[in-house]
């Protein structure tokens, strides 16, 4: 009886990056901080450095002009526009973008009109510019870096803009940065490979090997890694599993010894002259909270109890120990089946108080009179069929054993016939789950029992073992399995064929 079977619930997938792939993360997050911080610095130390230099040229350019300004101060005013004009007529848009001349003399202002850039705004923003500590102000929707002379009363103004300026040197650190991101792509890849070499082959053996011994292949071993801490890893996976071979190997020893012991537990070469009888024991694990008996009370008279201890394994196959011995206490009290189960369930709550739930079923059969009196405590029904295929079907007369000290049960009583089968099983075979978690049921015992009818007592437990294997389809068997069926012989003393699956 398995209370801890669940539907399994499907459990979310996190996505986990690789270690290379974390490593190259960790080396290049940083990479590429320090490596914008050092861009943004060297930008902004090349623009510094370009606005020096061109401030240079535009005051070396200035002070050129200034003297040839004042020669043709006497000239009058026409003479210093045409020389203005020509001078800034010589400046291209590509090498001196926004380029531009103004001057001023005797309280009146000239500027260039070769490029058509003459205007009051700009001259106001060379004025600004010159008062600033770098020569820039703001014009528009650019910048103009200006070059200044200034002497006896006149003052020579050349400006450029910034726009091709900034460009430029912008330019220049787009070319730097596409150099470092393709030396960057080039190391990812080398250091990808090295990773893949190094780390990720290597892990992926060690990954394979602990896939190996989940699936219970103990003893296999791993060999050596060229780097010192992968190989002390492989080293110690390696002496755990052959630890986990050797511990196996003595677990298993003793679980075949235990499952040996309960096997001997149950009845065998049982001669019961005018009864037939085959059992079907098959624990889920090794040993199991299965049992079944086959106790000799009288001459004529045999009690026969199958019974399901909660859960299976080794704690299981334990307290079905502890039920054997009960249940031959029980038999030899001049006690009804109902009886007896009232004197099992004061003796389970003395020695296993509240820790050991049991189902089980008594049948007791008086060959001399082929009477069958039965009671059940929270078991699996009984079936018996005629020998003209009719079934009927018996349930449990009383609660769970192990629970209520003041429990009681009942008897029932039925008269066999010759021919008569009685099939008792627990939960196991019901319960049996199929691929897509379907129930065998109760409804298809009866139908396996009709259908084997015509069949020996051993071909028909043989065929309802089938019917569970088949109904499986190749999944895990989740409880123990037990059956046991009785026929009625129609002659007083046949041979038994007792048959252990």
């Amino acid at each position: 009886m398995d209370l801890s079977r669940k539907k399994p619930v499907p459990r979310s997938r996190e996505r986990k990056r690789s270690i290379r792939w974390q490593l190259l993360l960790a080396v290049n997050i940083p990479l590429a901080v320090l490596v914008s911080i050092f861009l943004g610095y060297d930008y902004a130390r090349e623009l510094r450095q370009r606005l020096d230099e061109k401030r240079i040229a535009l005051n070396e350019e200035a002070k050129t002009m200034f003297p040839a300004v004042l020669q043709f101060r006497d000239d009058g005013p026409a003479r210093v526009q045409d020389y203005i004009d020509s001078v800034c007529g010589q400046m291209q848009d590509a090498d001196s973008p926004g380029h531009h001349i103004a001057v001023e003399l005797d309280g009146q202002v000239f500027q260039a009109s070769a490029h058509h850039r003459s205007s009051p705004a700009i001259v106001d923003a060379m004025r600004e510019a010159v008062n600033s500590s770098r020569h820039v102000a703001a014009f528009g929707s650019s910048n103009l870096i200006v070059g200044h002379q200034e002497r006896d009363g006149a003052s020579v103004y050349v400006s450029e803009s910034l726009e091709n300026l900034q460009g430029s040197v912008l330019a220049d650190m787009l070319r730097r940065l596409a150099g470092i991101a393709f030396l960057t792509i080039v190391a990812g890849v080398a250091v990808n490979r090295v990773l893949f070499r190094v780390v990720r082959k290597p892990l992926d053996r060690l990954v394979e090997m602990m896939q190996q011994i989940g699936r219970g292949n103990l003893g296999i071993e791993v060999g050596s890694f060229s780097t010192k801490e992968l190989d002390y890893l492989a080293r110690a996976l390696n002496s755990m599993s052959a630890s986990l071979a050797v511990v196996d190997r003595q677990r298993q020893s003793q679980m075949n010894r235990a499952r040996q012991i309960q096997s001997d537990l149950c009845p065998r070469d049982v001669s019961a002259p005018g009864l037939q009888i085959a059992s079907l024991f098959d624990p889920a694990d090794e040993v199991g909270g299965d049992y079944f008996d086959v106790v000799q009370m009288a001459e004529n008279t045999w009690l026969f109890c199958v019974a399901d201890v909660t859960g299976h394994g080794v704690p299981a196959a334990m307290a079905a120990t502890m039920i054997k011995t009960l249940v031959v206490q029980a038999s030899q009290q001049s006690l009804s089946p109902a009886g007896k189960l009232s004197f099992i369930n004061e003796q389970l709550l003395t020695v296993s108080p509240g820790s050991d739930f049991v189902t089980m079923v008594l049948v007791e059969i008086d060959l001399s009179t082929r009477q069958l009196s039965m009671a059940s405590a929270g078991h699996e029904p009984i079936w018996i069929m005629s020998a003209d295929g009719a079934i009927h079907e018996f349930f449990s007369t009383g609660t769970v054993l192990g629970i209520d000290p003041e429990a009681t049960w009942e008897s029932t009583t039925e008269q066999l016939r010759p021919g008569d089968r009685i099939l008792m099983v627990t939960d196991g075979v019901s319960e049996t789950f199929s691929p897509n978690e379907a129930l065998f049921g109760r409804w298809r015992i009866p139908n396996v029992l009709k259908e084997y009818q015509s069949a020996s007592v051993s071909q028909s437990v043989m065929g309802l073992k089938q019917a569970l294997v088949d109904f499986r389809s190749g999944g895990r068997q989740t409880d123990d399995v037990t059956a046991v069926l009785i026929d009625v012989e129609a002659e007083a003393f046949l041979e038994r064929n007792d048959i252990r699956v």
